[in-house]
């Protein structure tokens, strides 16, 4: 299936574990990963590319890292510094330094760029990485250790270890070329994910999970202890568990949760308590991805940020990318509405699918470019979503945006509203069709297995005939009040029955008439009597005798009388009988009545 939004797509020659857009340049895209401290001849390497065409990326700028010494694991840009702009990277010194109980795994880097990027135009300008920093963030490491997972906010970062004896969260003062390590704190089991987030001028807040556990941790003027905000309800042993998180404002964040057996995944908006309050976070919104997978990474956009850290969110579309472990990646739109008590999370519904973005390839990151609204609404808007894998690719897929203004405010003497954007293409709510149809069909099978059982036991009209398909036993789940269907729904019976159909407490008789005077051969008696069909009048037919009161001659005289004019054969069973009297039989041994 193609996809709907413009993709460009290369190939580079190392694995890729880690990525970032640069906050101030959507069309800068930083990616980086390697083959490790080994010999296999795959490089260590941090690559910049250029995304400024919506189908075609271009190599701006490359280091090659030792070969000596670990992969990138995990990589943020920070903010620029004139020419400058710096990068934190997560690499493990060599297997010889860790051994000697040394290890530096957070390196900064700048990248600065040539003279050709504002004087070529189109022209892919050249970009220059160096190595300014290496720093020990992590205390007493050991030799399993590394730096998994790496955030940035403003100019402050959050790092935290996997695979180590002793898990730990570092934060730090991403102070350009020097970061200076703020804290560490030891965590009781190793985190899945983390996010830092400005609150104040002078305040941040981190967030961390490990399985079911969502923790958050006050950082700046008035930092605190890690402490329990949510925890997922038990369902009898099994409960989804925390894959990623995202920071939406300094009230909500949302986490991508997989459910037991790669089962699903479900997105959680909770809102987060008031600091120091001591409570717990709620669930705001939530939606279920439809599909048998499991999340490998996400990332959230904000399409009208704040104008600055910790300033009120206003009414804003956040666009989220959960990628999936089949190499798919599903994009939800969430909307954010400002109130005077109370801010709201709503509408978190499914935009599109993104199918085999790397073919078979497991998605290693995802990322978001940074959209800063145009003064001007002069240009067509996008939003540019980048995904990696292991098999070396990178793919950006540019997603269209639309201006668009909120309703206008009921005091019409306020100032206008701003033009603000959201995605041209509109979200679905769920449907419902497919539970109607799974209704519907129940229904039916119910009006189907209904009418059946009216039908065996004579209750009602004949509309599927069921008779046909049971066994002769079935009329004797009939009352004896009404007629046998099947006897009734033979051609011949039919056509002697005529028009006539018995009431409530009516019942049909079977009798022998003369024929009209017309029709009497000559010296036969008996071919001038004539089998008749008729609602049971004792005063015109007689008493009548049920079928079980009929002796063994005088049944075999009316099957046979039946038979000639084709009205019974053998196979259809005497059960066709039951629910009808039967009159005197001219020619009979005995008499049907009073014999």
């Amino acid at each position: 299936m193609a996809s709907p939004f413009p993709c460009a797509s290369t190939e580079l020659d190392y694995p890729l574990y880690a990525l970032d857009f640069d906050p101030e340049d959507s069309n800068r895209l930083v990616v980086a990963g390697g083959g490790g401290a080994t010999r296999s001849g795959v490089g260590n390497k941090i690559t910049v590319l250029e995304t400024a065409s919506e189908n075609e990326i271009r190599v701006a700028g490359e280091i090659d890292l030792s070969r000596d010494e670990d992969s990138v694991m995990s990589l943020a840009v920070g903010p620029h510094k004139g020419k400058l702009t710096y990068i934190y990277a997560g690499i493990n010194s060599s297997p010889e330094s860790i051994a000697k109980g040394k290890n530096e795994p957070l390196r900064a880097m700048a990248i600065e760029a040539s003279k050709a990027r504002s004087s070529v135009g189109t022209k892919t300008p050249e970009a220059k990485i160096s190595e300014l920093s290496r720093t020990s963030l992590f205390a007493n490491p050991d030799a399993d250790t590394y730096q998994r997972l790496l955030r940035l906010s403003g100019s402050m970062g959050a790092a935290a270890t996997a695979m180590g004896k002793e898990p730990q969260l570092a934060v730090f003062e991403a102070a350009g070329a020097n970061p200076n390590v703020k804290g560490v704190m030891e965590l009781p089991r190793e985190a899945e994910d983390l996010d830092i987030l400005q609150t104040g001028p002078n305040q941040y807040q981190v967030a961390f999970t490990y399985k079911y556990q969502l923790h958050v941790v006050n950082v700046g003027e008035n930092s605190d202890d890690p402490h329990l905000v949510f925890e997922m309800p038990d369902d009898h042993g099994e409960r989804p568990v925390f894959r990623s998180i995202r920071y939406l404002s300094p009230d909500f964040i949302l986490a991508a949760t997989n459910l037991p057996k790669r089962s699903g995944v479900v997105l959680y908006g909770l809102r987060l308590p008031e600091p120091g309050s001591g409570d717990m976070a709620r669930l705001a919104v939530t939606a279920r991805i439809p599909r048998k997978i499991s999340a490998t990474a996400m990332a959230v956009a904000n399409l009208s940020p704040p104008a600055s850290p910790g300033a009120p969110l206003g009414e804003t579309q956040f666009v989220v990318a959960v990628a999936g472990h089949d190499s798919s990646v599903s994009l939800y739109t969430l909307k954010h509405v400002p109130a005077t008590k109370i801010n709201l999370l709503a509408e978190l519904y499914p935009l599109t699918t993104l199918k085999d973005v790397h073919g078979s390839a497991n998605i290693t990151g995802l990322a978001f470019s940074t959209f800063i609204p145009p003064k001007t609404h002069i240009r067509p808007q996008h939003l540019k979503l980048a995904s990696i894998s292991l098999q070396k690719t990178v793919a950006v897929h540019s997603i269209p945006l639309k201006k668009h203004v909120d309703k206008t405010r009921t005091n019409k003497k306020g100032p206008p509203r701003p033009v603000r954007y959201v995605v041209a293409m509109e979200a679905r709510s769920p449907s419902a069709r497919p539970l109607v149809i799974a209704l519907t069909i129940m229904v039916l099978i119910m009006a189907v297995v209904g009418q059946s059982i009216m039908e065996m036991y004579g209750q009602g009209p004949t509309v599927l005939g069921v008779h046909r398909f049971l066994p002769s036993w079935h009329g004797t789940l009939r009352d004896f009040d009404h007629p046998p269907a099947a006897l009734l729904e033979d051609d011949f019976i039919k056509k002697l029955a005529g028009a006539k159909q018995p009431e409530v407490g009516e019942t049909l008789v079977m009798w022998e008439a003369d024929h009209p005077a017309t029709a009497v051969g000559e010296g036969d008696a008996e071919s001038a009597k004539k089998i008749n069909v008729d609602v049971h009048d004792e005063k015109v037919h007689g008493p009548g005798k049920t079928w079980e009161e009929l002796g063994e001659e005088q049944k075999e005289a009316w099957k046979q009388r039946l038979q000639d004019v084709g009205a019974w054969t053998q196979g259809m069973g005497e059960s066709v009988f039951k629910g009808i009297l039967f009159g005197e039989l001219a020619g009979a041994i005995g008499h049907a009545v009073g014999g």
